[in-house]
């Protein structure tokens, strides 16, 4: 498993029980020996990723004040970003979860995947240095263009601005469903604007599953286009 897996992350573990520990889900309990869960190692990835890509943006926006860096920083590392990661580099298929997950039809989840890379992080950080870990973060997320993302962050508030600029009903979000097992909820949410037109998104959070769905009516309402 290790050698694909680290030639998709782009580094080679001297101790590989820290990749395999990145991959271990809680579901399975403790091992025979004593194996931990990601949750140790997504602790301290959430750390280092949150340093690294600080100091990046810090670098790349010399003029920027620390509202914009936080969210230059934010847009950088949200869990669509987190996920992206993951899947690129094979996350779900790699990740060890207890068997009743799949068989109760919750699977591996957005949030899983998003855990997971930062508990790779985490493991680079303890197996190489803060200097290789970084050199994962730099080569896996997108952190080019830091005055773009920053203003590009925050799709609810593009919204409102859109709708106070041609004075109609602020967006409405509702709730719609919420699926998935306790501890890995699936949140779904529909945006809906003053004229009807609705627009639904989903995450780990409601307020993730919110941001989507905004990010969905702006490229429904024609103010955005679309990626790729």
């Amino acid at each position: 498993m290790s050698s694909e897996l680290e030639l998709r992350i782009g580094y080679r573990f001297a101790s590989p029980v820290l990749l395999e520990q990145a991959l271990r889900h809680a579901s399975l309990g403790g091992g025979e020996n004593g194996e931990m869960s990601y949750q140790r190692l997504e602790f301290l990835g959430d750390a280092v990723l949150n340093l690294c890509v600080a100091q990046e943006m810090f670098r790349m926006m010399p003029s920027a004040g620390e509202g914009e860096l936080s969210k230059a920083r934010a847009a950088v590392i949200n869990n669509r970003s987190l996920v992206r990661v993951g899947e690129r580099i094979g996350v779900p298929e790699s990740l060890r979860t207890d068997p009743s997950l799949r068989t109760r039809g919750g699977g591996v989840t957005r949030k899983m995947v998003a855990d997971a890379v930062e508990a790779i992080a985490g493991a680079i950080f303890l197996d190489g240095g803060y200097d290789k870990a970084c050199e994962f973060i730099r080569t896996h997320f997108r952190m080019e263009g830091g005055e773009e993302t920053a203003a590009g962050f925050d799709a609810k508030s593009r919204l409102q601005e859109w709708c106070q600029k041609r004075r109609v009903g602020l967006p409405k979000y509702r709730l719609l469903d919420i699926s998935g097992p306790p501890h890995s909820h699936v949140f779904t949410v529909a945006a809906n604007l003053a004229d009807g037109t609705e627009a639904t998104g989903s995450g780990s959070t409601k307020k993730e599953a919110e941001m989507e769905a905004a990010e969905r009516m702006l490229l429904l309402i024609g103010t955005e286009e679309s990626p790729g």
